[in-house]
């Protein structure tokens, strides 16, 4: 019971989320908040706040305190929480640019982009089988990249600046944190201050004078609650990702997160008005098929090697 409401909670608060940067962001809405590195960081400051309050009310447990040194942490966690910072940050860049029902299309090449990148930097290979799967995903990707009405060539790159921070990050994650097995609380404590400078440095040398200049700062008093349910539910998809996997699996985790994405593309014709076309369509169900596959025979290998 507790894992179905997990699951169920997580496959709203996500596309939530998404919706909710979307508004803040567009320049249609009432908002008009167009400033991705400001937005992005609310959520990693709602958990570092929340994260640091709690321990400094005796409510969280720091076992890995003695190891997190300053040097430890500018060299580890600092470049791992800064690739995590990047992949918000391009990924909200995105809905100045592209529909939400083709950024989650473009989503599905990330597995793809992952696997290279852990060949390339950890020389860990991958089987025919991966390969096979992925290589669907990226067919299937491509086509709905070819049948976008909207695609923008700026947004494009967004999306695969996005891809590959997340890919440099769960590298970073393997190769610097190995040796430190985080409490959920606890690698967020950590963490989410280094997401959290990064990207409000990021938006200070960019982002701050334009803010001012347009007096867009006054749009937090204004919109107070818009702006504390993004930070608030940036929170929560991070603490549901870990909890659906520690309830169920990380294959349920992929399945989950590929019926979210079909709500967000539904959410995006339904909300928006956006045109999905029968080419893009296709070229998802080849796309999600891929993701599945992938996650099926990753997941069945490491049960191999493991039984071995």
């Amino acid at each position: 019971m507790e894992a179905l409401c997990v699951c169920s909670v997580y496959m709203v608060v996500g596309p939530t989320l998404m919706l909710v940067n979307k508004d803040i962001m567009s320049r249609d809405g009432d908002i008009v908040f167009p400033y991705p590195f400001l937005l992005s960081s609310l959520g990693l400051v709602f958990t570092s706040a929340l994260t640091h309050g709690l321990h400094a009310w005796g409510k969280l447990r720091l076992p890995h305190a003695e190891v997190v040194t300053r040097r430890f942490w500018v060299r580890n966690l600092l470049p791992v929480g800064a690739c995590h910072a990047a992949t918000l940050a391009f990924g909200n860049a995105q809905y100045l640019y592209m529909g939400v029902a083709l950024i989650q299309f473009l989503k599905a090449f990330t597995p793809v982009v992952v696997t290279c990148f852990v060949w390339l930097l950890l020389g860990k290979k991958a089987s025919g089988q991966v390969w096979l799967a992925l290589a669907l995903t990226c067919l299937g990707t491509s086509m709905t990249a070819a049948g976008a009405l909207n695609l923008n060539l700026f947004g494009l790159l967004l999306a695969a600046g996005s891809s590959s921070t997340e890919a440099v990050r769960l590298v970073l994650t393997q190769f610097a944190l190995q040796d430190c097995n985080f409490g959920l609380l606890e690698g967020q404590y950590f963490l989410a201050p280094a997401g959290a400078l990064c990207l409000l440095l990021l938006s200070g040398l960019f982002e701050f004078g334009t803010i001012y200049a347009n007096g867009d700062f006054y749009k937090f008093h204004l919109f107070p609650m818009q702006f504390c349910l993004a930070g608030s539910l940036g929170f929560g998809v991070q603490m549901l990702t870990a909890g659906v996997i520690k309830l169920t699996s990380s294959i349920t985790l992929k399945v989950l997160s590929q019926l979210r994405n079909a709500l967000v593309v539904l959410s995006g014709v339904l909300l928006y008005g956006e045109v999905v076309t029968t080419l893009q369509l296709v070229g998802y169900l080849l796309a999600v098929t891929g993701i599945l596959r992938y996650s099926l025979v990753v997941a069945a290998e490491k049960k191999k090697s493991g039984g071995g």
